[in-house]
């Protein structure tokens, strides 16, 4: 899939290029703006990790498409661009083209069917212009496990997880998520797929378990990108999924993908401990209620105690974080005595109709608040937490969203 970012003043032409968009399967608008400056901007929060296309018209009211492109290249080399030209340009402007190589270009008011002919070419160079620019491959090598608790139900671990997997697989093509809640039929609605397999395969083979088994047993979700095993649709008997069977498969499952989602179940099930011993970073959600943030500081000394969880490995999250505003941030992180990486903004109603489409916010509503925070979270867990925020000159501390509702510090 490619992302496409439309910067574009004319009413009529941006509706001919964005029905063109949406007519490609390999094409996904993620945003719009009209002026150069928005349009710096919305490029340089385009998620990273896999091609992206840039439509702009030369002729904007704030700046030189000319000076836009070269901004745009000096930040980011690897985004492909297409010039939008009036029709009526000297051989000047084309020479300038030439020269920097911008072999797509959309003249004029020509129709949608024309640009999507257009857009079809492009994408293949698209993706060499990606792939000739890609990040170099210090994020490869060992898989990368998040477990995403809590230390209550009804706080959105599966939603989390799922969008998490759904946010990840478009930044890497090696995504595995793994259904450890023990709750019969929550992916296949999610997800709105029915896989032939299921977790309890793999658990009915207990000690037995290896990699190539594994790798059989995972479907392919056919439109997220990402593979994954999900409890049955019905009813079942879990006794046999231990602490020792869930680390079998997450032992198995490192060695067949780079990066691995866990939802989990109970805090203190088999499974989910397993899941928590054998990842790389866990995210803990709570919220601004006393009595979960109560749950929440028992877990946390639980994990940091008995299971030796560091606090760099960590992350609370604080869902509906709008509800109970009362409790002030400072409040939480001295009741929990851990940091909190990230607020998640509530809407219930967005939330709860992609679920029930079968369609990650991630993925159906991008500009949506809590898609921004769960896109950011994405693609830190894909650079492996190694990103930091800026320094505030003032001493104090940011989220690299600046957002208070939406903050996702690395602590």
């Amino acid at each position: 899939m490619i992302d496409v970012l439309l910067v574009h003043d004319d009413v009529e032409r941006c509706a001919a290029i964005r029905s063109a968009v949406k007519s490609n399967p390999d094409l996904n608008l993620i945003s719009e703006t009209q002026t150069g400056r928005e349009g710096l901007f919305a490029a340089a929060t385009m998620l990273t990790g896999h091609p992206r296309m840039l439509i702009v018209r030369l002729n904007l009211g704030d700046m030189t498409g000319f000076d836009f492109i070269a901004q745009v290249r000096q930040k980011a080399p690897d985004i492909y661009i297409i010039p939008a030209l009036e029709g009526s340009e000297g051989g000047q402007v084309w020479q300038n083209l030439l020269q920097l190589e911008l072999r797509d270009v959309l003249v004029g008011p020509i129709p949608s069917s024309e640009i999507g002919k257009i857009l079809v070419t492009a994408s293949p160079r698209a993706q060499e212009r990606f792939d000739q620019n890609r990040a170099p491959a210090s994020i490869e090598g060992e898989a990368f496990a998040i477990t995403v608790i809590s230390a209550r139900g009804g706080l959105g671990k599966s939603v989390v997880a799922s969008n998490l997997a759904a946010a990840m697989a478009r930044l890497s093509d090696s995504v595995t998520l793994l259904d450890y809640s023990l709750n019969s039929g929550d992916f296949a609605v999610m997800l709105d797929d029915v896989p032939r397999n299921n977790i309890m395969d793999a658990v009915q083979q207990g000690g037995a378990l290896d990699a190539e088994y594994l790798n059989n047993t995972l479907a392919l979700h056919p439109r997220l990108r990402f593979r994954y095993l999900a409890s049955p649709n019905q009813e079942f008997d879990s006794s046999s999924f231990d602490y020792n069977v869930g680390s079998a498969i997450m032992q198995a499952t490192r060695t067949l993908s780079q990066y691995i989602v866990v939802d989990t179940g109970l805090a203190m099930a088999g499974p989910t401990i397993a899941a928590v011993d054998n990842s790389d970073i866990i995210f803990l959600i709570t919220s601004r209620d006393v009595a979960r943030l109560v749950a929440a500081k028992t877990l946390i000394k639980f994990l940091k105690n008995d299971r030796q969880i560091t606090n760099q490995k960590l992350k609370v999250l604080v869902n509906q974080a709008e509800i109970g505003a009362e409790i002030s941030e400072s409040e939480i992180e001295s009741l929990l005595e851990h940091p909190v990486a990230a607020y998640l903004p509530c809407n219930a109603a967005p939330i709860t109709f992609s679920i029930n489409s079968g369609a990650p916010i991630v993925i159906a509503e991008p500009h949506h608040p809590i898609s921004v925070v769960l896109n950011k979270l994405a693609e830190l867990s894909f650079y492996r937490w190694q990103e930091r925020p800026p320094e505030d000159p003032k001493g104090t501390k940011k989220g690299l969203l600046g957002k208070t509702s939406q903050r996702v510090g690395v602590k």
